[in-house]
């Protein structure tokens, strides 16, 4: 049922129980129960020998228990009654019993706390199928962008590979024209032309062979030394070149394999997403079965529910007709006890069906919770698939940067090829500077100091000459030979000292590298013992909440224990009201103490198994508090080794900028001799050019791409945001429900000391009414006095034993101060969620961080460039400088004429040793190329460890986001376990009500039994006088009885009717009027005629008309027949009322109806009290000796109605039990005052 329709039903049943105040208070009038016409009945009382009342409390604390359609049960029962008073109403007055039903102020409270219970759940529903909605929209979203990324990617690699393809293509093919273009060069020069200049040059030389003789000799010992160098340099810089090769393979190799996997984990991951998407469509669909399921489940429920009803109204029914033949018979008969029974079976296999529901509903609910869970465990798998497509995405950047790495390795060819060109054109340069200068020293060789500055205008003019004497290259040939190894000797000794600074750099760079592998290592096992120390708070964690688990198991079996006893204790205390009038009262306060321990033992094990879970509550904060701790010190550890990784990686970048330093002037040395191929060169550049532009091109791509990641970040930060505004208000929300509990909680409280003090005042009026009449009657002699006596002792003992039930306000303060500490838990709970999402903001600033120290970095690789382009510029003045050494000591060379002939002979070994040294050069080039390599390698190894370093804190801020998703959870589900358990705090309250309600009404039935005893004791010595003879009493005195109604059939009181037509003149209202007209008919019998003369011809009106037979036609035989034994009986009663009485009893009148508003106003709260639930416990029994006329005079003290207008009514128990109980002379006034402040 909707909440309208629930609504719309609540209203028709009210409107229902407020058209039928005369059922009602026919009802109160023979049961003999004080009626508040704006609440209804406060008490039912049980008829001795009838069927008792089935336990009501259990049916409305159960779970099914539907409050409307116990409404309509109720007014069937009183329709059904209506229907069927008419003919049975002649044997006796007492043929119409309706059981008293729920008050209407319970009825709306019932009816507003299902309402609130299902739109609480109505709401909860909601915010779960939104949230849903929500991931699943967000999971979709992530699916389609990562599956556009892949695809971005894909593209964005293959037009790489193709590019770098045709670039190394077009290198290729350029490099082979080159090599071509020089030996068709090399093979053009005309070779006589320059024969006839080496002659002329000859006999110039031959003239200063003689003075450059001594000087060669001085020049060949570190030519030698120089040769050994240069062949040993060009030997490695072969190796550094076929290592480059080598490795350029090994990481072609590597990239395709890279790029193979990179592929295959996409594709992975976009399989993995469908069928991810796949698993969430079924979930959707389980999740719909399982509401379906719940649905049905409901409906069956509410089936049960109302043939549980109808059974109730069966079981009604059954209980009436048992009451009415009982009446008749005073003892039921077999087969109704039989039928009462076979109800009884139905009801408690109703009872089971209902919890087996019950039970599948938990379930259902249950595998609500583990789709949950299912549905954030696909969430996580699918942030993980996030991960592997950013580590992908790594993977493809690593491969653009190895890519780089390959341009700048064939680069570096390139410029080596260039540098080896450079040198050979350098060294053809330098031999014709030579020759020129050997011509011009020996004219000008006292003018070599002077002429230093005009030296530097010389080499730029050598330079052009150089220019346009490479077209005659060939002819020069075997000149270039000949001054070769003189150049070769004149080569500075610095490049020894620079190679020997170089090992000494590397073997430095080798060991920070092993330092720095240690260290990595070092973190790794860190790392790893960081995860193991995790790995064993979270099996911690799951092992407590294990014993969460079972621990709230085990409450829950004993809150159904507990509900099982209640059911028990109920049902014995209907059996002990049945036999309280066969057993003697001491085995009734044995077993009353015995359930009394058993309470009280049932309450303890409570409280032990709530500071248990307390206790469990507290360690799983303490562990949660201790696993923030760790990770706050590891995340501290973290940073700081990676601050030492960072200064560390700063010394290998400076100790790798000294080695590109050095290395960059060796290869300015050999730079200086390379000066042929600038056109190449020029045409490289350009090439180089549009490879950077396309570099920049790809790193625009990247920065985008970055971009897009960013936001990204930023869209999935908002979300979490958002998330944890919605947590907030709901923690906020339940903080306010909670206060509210407390409230309550509170008010009920105030509500249990105002009864005891109402009790207490009742117990002070008691004795005091005890004391006035035990000094106003002297105490009769009689045999059964001791055994009264002994009675009133054993009530004594039970009223102090139910006093003891006040002691229960303690143990609401106790659960008060339970409520306190659970908000204080969820004020912790507040802080933990502030203090993570601290942490959160404080790893986003890490993080940010992080990406200015990148970009820091490139402003420094930048920087480092510009150093290198300046260094670079120096070096090339230092070479100028060298080559004007190198002038000055060809100068000398000139001046040794003699050693020329020698020096021809030797040119042609040097050519050969400097072929030798070539190749040697060669082989160190290529092993400092080698070692540049293993450089970088361990460079990219450091950026590769970093990286993972990187994805390890990602990794961790993931998992401690879970960690924080599982924790908001937890605090979730303790939330739900404590608004259970406030829940079942609200039912031990109820329960606890409903014991002082059967307080008061024990103290009141006590009460009772007093002012029964007393009378009973006044009654037994007069009647024991007069029946002394008969042995049977009951027997005679309803001989007697019957005898003195026959001989008072047509006595009338005088005062009686005195009093009545006083109260019709002093009665404030019509309706007041009215009632007492009709008590007026009926005490002077007035027939159909007479009443309508008088104007009482209404039949829809007051109590009296309802006892007359409101339901029927006045023309009816069964109305007439109905209202004759009615007014018959009535007047009886009163006839024999107004025989003759001792003189201790006083008398009143009408006019006291309106002197005691103020009591009835005092009065009020307590009625609408007892009336939340009648139980068992409410309907005590009327022991044989009981008037009801004192203890109706006794209940008024207690349940006196709200401050309204006198409605008087006629108590029909007199009359119920007039034939079976002793009866104490009273004046008719006394029992009008006792009948209208009853009403």
């Amino acid at each position: 049922m909707c909440p309208s329709s629930k609504m719309a039903a609540r209203e028709a049943h009210l409107e229902q129980i407020d058209k039928l105040p005369n059922r009602l208070t026919l009802q109160c009038i023979v049961n003999g129960i004080p009626i508040d016409h704006h609440h209804g009945p406060s008490t039912s009382t049980a008829m001795p020998g009838a069927a008792p009342a089935p336990t009501a409390s259990a049916l409305e604390d159960s779970w099914f228990w539907d409050p409307e359609q116990n409404v309509s049960s109720t007014s069937s029962s009183s329709k059904k009654d209506d229907d069927n008073d008419s003919p049975r109403s002649g044997t006796d007055l007492t043929t119409i019993p309706l059981e008293a039903p729920a008050s209407e102020g319970e009825i709306i409270e019932r009816l507003h706390r299902q309402l609130g219970d299902i739109r609480h759940q109505l709401k909860k529903q909601q915010l779960e199928n939104a949230l849903l909605n929500e991931k699943l929209t967000q999971v979709s979203n992530e699916n389609r962008e990562l599956n556009e990324n892949i695809e971005e990617l894909d593209r964005q690699h293959e037009v790489v590979v193709e590019n770098l393809l045709t670039a190394k293509k077009g290198l290729l093919e350029k490099c082979n024209r080159l090599e071509e273009d020089l030996r068709v060069m090399h093979g053009e020069a005309a070779v006589t032309k320059e024969l006839d200049e080496l002659k002329v040059r000859y006999n110039k030389l031959e003239q200063s062979y003689v003075g450059s003789c001594q000087e060669s000799v001085r020049l060949k010992a570190e030519l030698e030394k120089v040769v050994v160098e240069n062949v040993e340099t060009v030997a490695a810089l072969e190796r550094k070149l076929e290592d480059l090769h080598t490795k350029l393979d090994q990481s072609e190799q590597r990239l395709r394999t890279e790029t193979m996997e990179a592929q295959q984990r996409a594709n992975a991951a976009v399989t993995e997403t469908i069928e991810l998407e796949q698993f969430l469509a079924a979930l959707k669909d389980d999740n719909e079965y399982i509401k379906t399921e719940l649905e049905e489940t409901r409906t069956r429920c509410e089936q049960l529910e109302s043939e549980n009803i109808h059974q109730k109204a069966e079981l009604d029914e059954l209980r009436q007709k048992a009451e009415e033949e009982a009446f008749v018979a005073l003892a039921p008969k077999e087969d109704d006890q039989a039928e009462i029974e076979e109800l009884r079976r139905k009801i408690e296999q109703l009872r089971l069906e209902s919890d087996r529901w019950k039970t599948d509903c938990d379930r259902l609910q249950e595998d609500n919770l583990a789709l949950q869970k299912l549905e954030k465990n696909l969430q996580a798998q699918l942030d993980e698939q996030k991960q592997l497509l950013k580590r992908s995405e790594q993977q493809t950047l690593h491969e653009a940067q190895i890519q780089q790495l390959q341009q700048e390795v064939s680069e570096l060819q390139n410029e080596l090829k260039s540098v080896i060109i450079d040198n050979s054109v350098q060294l053809d340069a330098k031999e014709r500077e030579w020759q020129d200068k050997l011509n011009f020293l020996k004219a000008e060789n006292n003018r070599i100091q002077h002429g230093k500055d005009t030296l530097e205008a010389d080499l730029l003019e050598y330079e052009k000459e150089c220019s346009n004497l490479m077209k005659n290259n060939d002819v020069l040939i075997a000149e270039i030979d000949q001054l070769k190894c003189k150049k070769l000797e004149t080569i500075n000794e610095n490049a020894e000292d620079s190679i020997v600074i170089l090992e000494k750099q590397l073997e430095d760079c080798s060991r920070l590298n092993k330092s720095l592998d240690d260290e990595y290592k070092e973190m790794n096992k860190k790392l790893e013992e960081v995860l193991e120390e995790r790995e064993e708070l979270e099996m911690k964690v799951e092992s407590l909440q294990k014993a969460l688990d079972e621990k709230s198991k085990t409450v829950k079996d004993l809150q159904l224990t507990v509900e099982t006893l209640e059911s028990e204790k109920s049902s014995l205390l209907f059996e002990i009201n049945e036999t309280q009038s066969r057993e003697p009262p001491s085995e009734l306060s044995s077993e009353l103490e015995k359930y009394k321990s058993q309470t009280e033992s049932l309450q303890a094990q409570l409280t032990t198994i709530n500071e248990d879970h307390a206790s469990l509550v507290l360690k799983l904060q303490q562990l949660q508090q201790k696993s923030v701790e760790n990770v706050k010190t590891w995340e501290g550890r973290i940073a700081e080794l990676g601050k030492s990784l960072e200064a560390k990686e700063a010394v290998i970048v400076q100790l790798q900028q000294e080695l590109e330093r050095r290395s960059e002037e060796v290869e300015t040395l050999k730079i200086t001799s390379e000066n042929k191929v600038q056109e190449e060169l020029k045409v490289l550049r350009e090439r180089l050019e549009a490879e950077s532009t396309k570099s920049t091109t790809l790193a625009v791509e990247k920065d985008e791409l970055e971009q897009q990641l960013t936001r990204k970040l930023e869209e999935l930060e908002e979300t979490n945001r958002e998330k944890q505004a919605e947590l907030s208000q709901s923690v906020e929300t339940l903080t306010q429900q909670k206060d509210n509990l407390v409230q309550l909680i509170t008010a009920k409280h105030n509500e249990n000391v105002q009864y005891h003090a109402e009790i207490q005042r009742l117990s002070q009026l008691l004795q005091a009414e005890l004391a006035a009449k035990t000094e106003a009657k002297p105490p009769a002699e009689c045999t059964d006095c001791p055994t009264l006596r002994e009675k009133l002792a054993s009530l004594e003992q039970q009223i102090k034993k139910l006093e003891d039930y006040d002691k229960m306000a303690d143990q609401i303060q106790f659960l008060r101060e339970k409520s306190e500490i659970l908000t204080n838990n969820l004020l912790i709970e507040q802080n933990n969620q502030k203090v993570l999402q601290q942490e959160k903001q404080e790893a986003i600033e890490q993080k940010n961080n992080l990406a200015k120290d990148l970009d820091r970095l490139r402003q420094h690789l930048l920087e480092t460039e510009e150093a290198h382009t300046q260094e670079t510029v120096e070096l090339q003045q230092r070479y100028e400088e060298t080559k004007r050494k190198l002038q000055a000591l060809e100068d000398d060379v000139k001046k040794s004429t003699n050693a020329l002939t020698s020096a021809s002979i030797r040119a042609n070994q040097h050519a050969e040793t400097l072929q030798a040294q070539y190749h040697l050069l060669q082989q160190q080039r290529d092993e400092l190329v080698a070692k540049l390599n293993t450089a970088d390698d361990r460079d990219h190894k450091n950026q590769a460890s970093l990286t993972n370093l990187q994805c390890a804190l990602e990794q961790f801020q993931i998992n401690r986001d879970r960690d924080i998703e599982l924790a908001t959870a937890a605090i979730r589900r303790e939330l739900e376990q404590a608004q259970t358990r406030e829940a079942n705090l609200r039912a031990e309250i109820r329960q606890l009500q409903q014991q002082l309600a059967d307080a008061k009404n024990g103290l009141l039935a006590a009460a009772r039994i007093s002012d029964q005893l007393e009378i009973a004791q006044v009654t037994v010595a007069s009647l024991k006088e007069e029946l002394a003879k008969s042995n049977e009493k009951y027997e005679t005195l309803e001989g007697r009885l019957q005898a003195t109604e026959a001989s008072q059939a047509d006595k009338v009181e005088k005062s009686l009717v005195k009093n009545l037509v006083i109260g019709y003149v002093v009665a404030p209202n019509q309706n007041d009027k009215h009632q007492i007209l009709k008590l007026i008919s009926a005490v002077l019998t007035m027939d159909q005629a007479e009443c309508i003369k008088v104007g009482l011809n209404r039949t829809g009106g007051g109590w009296f008309n309802s006892i007359l037979g409101s339901g029927s036609a006045p023309s009816t035989p069964g109305a007439n027949y109905n209202k004759e034994s009615l007014t018959e009986a009535f007047v009886k009663f009163l006839e024999k009322e107004s025989a003759p009485r001792p003189p201790g009893t006083a008398g009143g009148g009408l006019l006291n109806i309106m002197a005691h508003p103020s009591h009835s106003q005092q009065s009020a709260p307590t009625t609408a009290s007892r009336t939340a639930t009648p139980t068992p416990q409410q309907a005590p029994t009327v022991d044989q000796n009981q008037n009801p006329a004192s203890a109706t005079a006794q209940a008024a003290t207690a349940s006196a109605p709200a401050p309204v207008p006198v409605k008087p009514i006629v108590l029909g128990e007199f009359l119920k039990q007039s034939t079976t109980t002793f009866q104490a002379p009273r004046s008719s006034s006394s029992i009008l005052k006792d009948i209208l402040s009853d009403s």
